[in-house]
């Protein structure tokens, strides 16, 4: 199977917004605010959009669809697509991701924020 970024952000944000898990209500135009210093692209699976990933200094983050979760990402895959060290956090709320985040390669600090070098 053959996932790749692309650079589509406008398709990478209605994605990502729909496959987000909010804790608190957020509407696409916050959304869109929030994420103006971002780099946004669209993650896709034999040409499925099936996420969104976020990047600002360093900084990764990704949104799947519920479908395609705890499935689409590999070790390798994620050194291919992201490469050296990259860092991110677990929203409060979704702690699971802590496992999944370990079994990818990356560590957790002592601020909570996950680095993989």
């Amino acid at each position: 199977m053959a996932t790749i970024i692309v650079s589509d952000r406008q398709e990478a944000l209605k994605l990502g917004y729909e496959a987000t898990d909010w804790s608190a209500p957020v509407s696409f135009e916050n959304y869109e605010l929030l994420l103006k210093d971002w780099d946004v692209q669209l993650i896709q699976r034999n040409g499925e959009n099936i996420g969104a990933v976020y990047r600002k200094n360093g900084e990764v983050h990704v949104s799947i669809v519920p479908k395609w979760r705890k499935r689409w990402a590999t070790k390798g895959l994620i050194k291919e697509f992201f490469g050296g060290k990259v860092t991110t956090k677990v929203t409060p709320g979704h702690e699971y991701m802590h496992g999944i985040l370990a079994r990818l390669g990356f560590v957790l600090n002592e601020d909570q924020i996950f680095a993989k070098g």
